[in-house]
């Protein structure tokens, strides 16, 4: 099996509404992540856990692979003036009723991933992709390419073939600032307390006694779509793909940093915003900077309405049959310009269809047995009513397989002509 590893910046999920209470770097943290995705593997690159009750192997006859063969982390892990260290995951259930995801990093003692608490229990009951964070000791770590991990699921499944699919997994290990040179920078634009319009152009200062700097990537903590998996609509915005970090404000390269944010599809906001950057240097390591708070979000003309799902079903997998869900419109439809429909779903090319209150509005995106973030702009807003609607999947004629819709579920953004 042919992997692909590479030291990079990264974040983790946000786990609850507040902005520090989170699983992956804060404002002042120093760290290094090492990052890994299965090139060769199947099913969209991924890597299997678990396997098929009875499945048979030439090399020993009938047995349950429910545990990984180990992974080389081939990487040179720097332990020196390291704090601490965690292992994200990047976990898609795959096989519902699937439970027990842990890590194993050279033969220590699993270490069980969390769920996510938002999505309903049982959660392995709900198609889901997620990022979990799992605390590792730095005692299970050694230093230089001496690091390897395996995973397992846990052999308890209703229909004797658990599994999960992982795109990626991610070895982060923090330093103490205080002695570990570091990158450092603050961004110069925008000022705290001010208000953000529809093109937000961000700035930043950063250097580093160890060379020249790598990149600066934007992140904001707000309300938005939550593409994370998580069900928390209002955190820290941005997710993996393949070991690569997507769905944050903007990257840049070169000084003075500068990123264009357009706000156009963000979500109207009732609390402040907050944007902070990842500096990450030549050496590979990583500053997070202070955050710049109280943002406001004030666009003339335009507002956008973010609804979010509800009554959203278990094994949502168009192969069995419609699904649907539901969700509530108040703003003023006579002033709607555009929706968006978004959602993450993994199979896409087996759907048939998008219907909102009994109209079919879009027809099919994406790859088979492989991850898609869908961001889907419909004009025809005489679709939608004020008040609940109903948004459903179409059945899949083929039952090899079907597009699986993952938690949050759809979720639908509304634009509006405001009277500012």
């Amino acid at each position: 099996m042919r992997v692909i590893l590479y030291a990079a910046v990264g974040v983790a999920m946000a786990w609850c509404s507040s902005p520090w209470a989170t699983a992956g770097p804060a404002p002042g943290d120093v760290f290094r992540e090492y990052r890994w995705f299965n090139a060769d593997g199947d099913a969209g690159q991924a890597l299997r856990v678990g396997g098929k009750w009875g499945q048979e192997h030439p090399d020993r006859g009938w047995a349950h692979d429910y545990v990984n063969a180990p992974v080389a982390i081939e990487h040179d892990v720097d332990l020196e003036h390291a704090v601490k260290a965690e292992v994200v995951i990047e976990k898609i259930l795959c096989h519902d009723g699937t439970r027990g995801l842990a890590v194993q990093i050279n033969d220590h003692d699993w270490l069980e991933a969390p769920e996510a608490t938002a999505i309903p229990y049982p959660q392995w009951e709900y198609q889901h992709h997620i990022y979990p964070a799992v605390a590792v000791p730095l005692s299970h770590l050694g230093p230089g390419r001496t690091n390897s991990f395996r995973m397992r699921v846990a052999a308890e499944h209703s229909w004797k073939w658990p599994q999960n699919l992982i795109n990626g997994v991610h070895l982060r290990v923090y330093y103490d600032p205080a002695k570990k040179s570091h990158p450092s920078g603050r961004l110069t634009n925008p000022a705290g307390g001010g208000s953000l319009g529809r093109t937000v152009e961000l700035t930043a200062e950063a250097d580093s006694p160890n060379g020249p700097i790598r990149s600066v990537e934007y992140i904001g903590f707000y309300d938005d779509v939550n593409l994370e998996g998580d069900g928390i609509y209002r955190q820290w915005h941005y997710y993996y793909f393949h070991a690569a970090l997507t769905g944050h404000i903007g990257t840049a390269v070169q000084t003075p940093y500068r990123v264009a944010w357009d706000t156009s599809w963000v979500p109207d906001q009732t609390e402040p915003m907050l944007i902070a950057a990842r500096i990450t240097d030549a050496a590979g390591l990583t500053y997070m900077t202070e955050p710049v708070a109280d943002l406001g979000l004030r666009r003339e003309d335009l507002g956008v309405e973010l609804c979010r799902p509800y009554h959203v079903p278990q094994r949502w997998v168009t192969r069995r049959g419609v699904k649907q869900e539901h969700f509530d419109i108040r703003g003023d439809l006579s002033k709607a310009r555009a929706f968006q429909l978004v959602w993450a779903s993994w199979s896409p090319g087996y759907m048939d269809g998008l219907f909102i209150n009994d109209k079919r509005v879009f027809d099919n995106e994406g790859p088979c047995y492989q991850y898609y973030a869908h961001r889907v702009t419909l004009t025809d807003t005489a679709v939608l009513r004020g008040g609940r609607n109903t948004l459903a999947t179409g059945a899949t004629a083929s039952d090899a397989h079907g597009m699986e819709v993952n938690w949050p579920g759809i979720m639908v953004l509304v634009q509006y002509a405001t009277d500012e």
